[in-house]
C-alpha cells in the first residue's frame, strides 16, 4: 500500500491555539505532522499563514468552515483559502430545516449550490460527519440521505470514522461505500465503552482503516481528537506515532490487520495504566 501522509485538524489543540497559533503550528511541525486542516485561522490574513505555512513545511489540507459562513461569505473564504493553498473546504456540521428526511434532503440540495460555487473556482465542498447522521429515517441512515441527494461531482466525503463507529457502523465497509467520494478522513479513537481515547489505544479498526485507504481513494489520514486522556499535545502526538506505527507494521509486516490493532490496543492499555 502507499503510504498516506498525515494531517491534524487543528480543532483538536483549539485551547493552545486561541493563545499562540503561531507556535501551536510550529509544534505540530516539530511533532512531524506533514500537513493541517483549519477551524479558523487563528487572526491572520492569508499572506501572514501563507508564510507561517512555508516556514514550518506544513500543508493546508482543508478548512473547516460553518455553513453560515459558506451561504454569507463565501466569496472571502473562497479567496483566503486559494491565498493560502487550500483547495478544499469542508461544511463540519449540519443546518438542517427540520429533523427528518426531508430536512436532509433540502440541506443536501443546498449544499449542491454552494458546491457548484466552489467548483467553479477549482475547489473542492466536502462535508464531515458526526454521529448524529446515523439517525435512521425509515430505515436509512441521514447521512446516506444526504449522500445520495448531492452530487459526487460537488460535494465530498470526509468521512469521520471515529464518529461512524460511534454510530455503530463499521468504519471499513462504510469507506468501502464511498469508494472514490473520500479523499479527506478524519482518524479518532474509542473504547466500545464510548469513551474517546488517544488514537490507536482503543477499539476502532485503525489497521482496517490503513489496509483498505487505497482502494477507497483516500489522500489524506486527519488525526481529531476532542477528549484526552492526557495534555491535549501529548495526546496528538501519541495518536500520530500510533498511527505511523500501523501504517509501517502493514507496509513491512504479513501480519493481518485485525493482528496490529490487537498488538496497538494492548500498547495503549499499558499506556494508560
Amino acid at each position: 500500500m502507499s503510504r498516506k501522509p498525515i494531517a491534524l485538524q487543528l480543532y483538536s489543540l483549539r485551547e493552545d491555539a486561541s493563545q499562540d497559533f503561531v507556535g501551536v503550528l510550529e509544534r505540530v511541525a516539530d511533532l512531524g505532522y506533514q500537513g493541517v486542516e483549519f477551524a479558523g485561522y487563528g487572526g491572520l490574513t492569508a499572506r501572514e499563514l501563507k508564510s507561517r505555512l512555508d516556514t514550518f513545511g506544513l500543508l493546508p489540507v482543508g478548512a473547516h468552515v460553518g455553513f453560515d459562513a459558506l451561504t454569507n461569505d463565501l466569496d472571502q473564504q473562497i479567496a483566503f483559502n486559494q491565498e493560502i493553498g487550500n483547495s478544499r473546504l469542508v461544511c463540519p456540521s449540519p443546518s438542517l430545516e427540520s429533523n427528518d428526511r426531508q430536512g436532509w434532503v433540502r440541506f443536501a440540495q443546498k449544499m449542491n449550490t454552494i458546491g457548484e460555487k466552489v467548483s467553479a473556482h477549482g475547489m473542492q465542498l466536502g462535508y464531515h460527519n458526526h454521529s448524529m447522521e446515523f439517525t435512521r429515517y425509515n430505515d436509512e441512515y441521514a447521512l446516506n440521505i444526504f449522500f445520495a441527494e448531492t452530487n459526487p461531482k460537488l460535494v465530498f466525503a470526509e468521512l469521520d470514522l471515529g464518529w461512524v463507529y460511534q454510530g455503530k457502523v463499521d468504519p471499513v465497509t462504510y469507506m468501502q461505500q464511498y469508494a472514490n467520494r473520500c479523499p479527506l478522513v478524519h482518524i479518532k479513537d474509542f473504547l466500545s465503552s464510548g469513551d474517546q481515547v488517544e488514537v490507536g489505544t482503543g477499539d476502532v479498526d485503525l489497521a482496517g482503516i490503513v489496509r483498505t485507504s487505497d482502494s477507497v481513494g483516500v489522500e489524506w489520514f486527519i488525526i481529531e481528537t476532542e477528549k484526552y486522556t492526557m495534555a491535549p499535545i501529548d495526546s496528538v502526538r501519541v495518536g500520530l506515532e500510533n498511527l505511523k506505527r500501523v501504517i509501517n507494521s502493514i507496509c513491512h509486516s504479513p501480519k493481518s490487520a485485525h493482528e496490529v490493532s490487537h498488538s496497538l490496543q494492548e500498547l495503549g492499555r499499558r499506556d494508560r495504566i
